[in-house]
């Protein structure tokens, strides 16, 4: 049992009731190099606050994904399309291409009567990777961090950063 979803949202899935909806949402984002990308699985536009209280406008896109189960069986991959009508989704990644900086795809759950905090803390944050690029849209996989593969220690222990050694 997913232990970051709000009480709320799950009786939401549960209950399904027909007064309120689940709006997804994705913000993709490349620190320092682009601005944010916020948007969400509605026919408008929503400006809602994300889990530290800032408030952010959230652009109708069509969307798909299938978030990651949870449970004890290791490597997890989240994958998603984002409809490419109006270009955003492409032109963000084309330009991310040039850097070594990874994007992040952070998912959030909002009710529609409620869209003071999203319904999951922390929010989903995952990686982007294996990016296809279409005319109709863009495709990935997005994983969590990979650490099973990173270099231990991160440090790298030179005479410069280090006079003692």
């Amino acid at each position: 049992m997913n232990t970051s979803l709000s009480e709320a949202i799950k009786e939401a899935f549960a209950v399904a009731p027909t007064t309120k909806t689940i709006i997804h949402t994705l913000e993709i984002n490349q620190t320092g190099i682009q601005d944010s990308v916020f948007i969400s699985q509605t026919r408008t536009g929503i400006n809602a606050f994300d889990e530290n209280g800032l408030e952010h406008t959230f652009q109708p896109s069509g969307f798909q994904f299938t978030l990651p189960p949870s449970d004890e069986d290791g490597y997890k991959s989240l994958n998603i399309s984002i409809d490419n009508v109006n270009r955003v989704a492409s032109d963000f990644v084309e330009t991310a291409k040039g850097s070594v900086v990874p994007v992040q795809v952070i998912y959030r759950p909002y009710l529609s009567d409620d869209l003071s905090a999203p319904q999951m803390v922390p929010p989903l944050i995952l990686y982007l990777k294996d990016v296809q690029i279409t005319t109709l849209q863009v495709t990935g996989k997005c994983t969590f961090l990979d650490l099973v593969n990173q270099k231990f220690p991160s440090t790298l222990y030179q005479r410069e950063n280090f006079p003692s050694l």
